[in-house]
């Protein structure tokens, strides 16, 4: 099989309320891509037009979703473009040169579901190297394939799966784990997922005090969640991926227990596996993907679509 090329993968960003992070975002995507590449802002119901204004304002495509949820922006990111990769990163993520080189690469392997890089804070930036891809084969794996700020997917497949989780993920109450269920999902469905650490995005935006607690609960919620759905889908994996959670999470705990910070958010995210887990208990499956009882409230506020203004032919590929 052929490598595929730029113009075969689109770079979507799903963002709420941040257009000046959603802004620097942009000018290094569009910075590090060659121009044939679709860059695609998925705006998951923002309370007002800066996002769109941001986006157009950087030539990005845009898109608006009414209902807020991050699986439910990622799904209409999915639905809009007809690129057969996409690639999705963060608003609070800055792109380097080169970054897209290795996912083109590994999808050149049709056995290859999804491939995944490094998310590297921005103060590491220039320390240690990187070590050589690892490639996941097996469904516990996919707690460790990767993280969703650098994530790339056969689009055609993950619709097949049925798209993300629409109750995991930020904005919603399991608010995490719907990138860990896709690869989870990915591999159940008998492909590959490749980690690529020479595949960078850097992080600009470290939470602090209550916020970094919270962002762990969170976690916590949508991997106690996962753990559930794996537990109904198919016993065995539940069962060693439950395990592998409480073992990792409960030895930071230990060992984090004089670190203040560290030590309440791991203690936060065991609590939040331990809710997660039950309140999946409680919910409905259809096929992989828990049913949305009760989603979120419609918010419209402009027209749903914008043309993409045309980026600069000019730029280095």
């Amino acid at each position: 099989m052929c490598v595929p090329t730029p113009h075969d993968l689109a770079v979507i960003v799903c963002t709420r309320n941040r257009a000046t992070m959603l802004g620097a975002a942009l000018e290094s995507i569009l910075a590090s891509v060659p121009s044939d590449v679709e860059v695609l802002v998925v705006d998951s119901a923002s309370d007002d037009a800066s996002t769109r204004d941001a986006a157009i304002a950087a030539g990005a495509a845009y898109v608006r979703s009414d209902i807020r949820g991050l699986s439910i922006a990622r799904d209409l990111g999915l639905r809009t473009s007809t690129r057969p990769l996409v690639l999705f990163t963060d608003d609070d993520c800055v792109a380097v040169t080169g970054w897209i080189d290795p996912v083109l690469e590994h999808f050149a392997d049709a056995e290859v579901g999804a491939v995944t890089g490094r998310m590297l804070d921005h103060t590491l930036v220039g320390t240690g190297g990187a070590e050589p891809p690892k490639r996941y084969t097996r469904t516990v794996q996919g707690i460790d394939a990767g993280h969703g700020a650098v994530m790339a997917f056969r689009r055609e497949l993950v619709l097949e799966l049925g798209g993300f989780d629409p109750v995991l993920g930020a904005g919603r109450t399991l608010a995490g784990a719907e990138d860990l269920d896709m690869f989870c999902r990915v591999l159940e469905a008998g492909h590959a997922i490749v980690h690529d650490p020479t595949c960078v995005i850097h992080h600009m935006n470290t939470r602090q005090g209550d916020s970094y607690t919270e962002l762990h609960h969170g976690y916590g919620l949508g991997l106690g969640a996962l753990a559930n759905k794996m537990l109904r889908l198919r016993f065995t994996v539940g069962v060693a991926t439950l395990a592998v959670l409480l073992k990792r999470t409960g030895g930071r705990a230990v060992r984090h227990m004089r670190d203040p910070r560290k030590g309440k958010a791991d203690r936060a995210m065991l609590r939040g596996i331990r809710q997660g887990f039950f309140a999946g208990a409680g919910m409905r499956l259809d096929g992989s993907t828990f049913v949305d009882e009760h989603p979120p409230p419609v918010t419209p506020l402009e027209p749903a679509i914008d043309t993409p203004i045309d980026r600069d032919p000019g730029r280095a590929r």
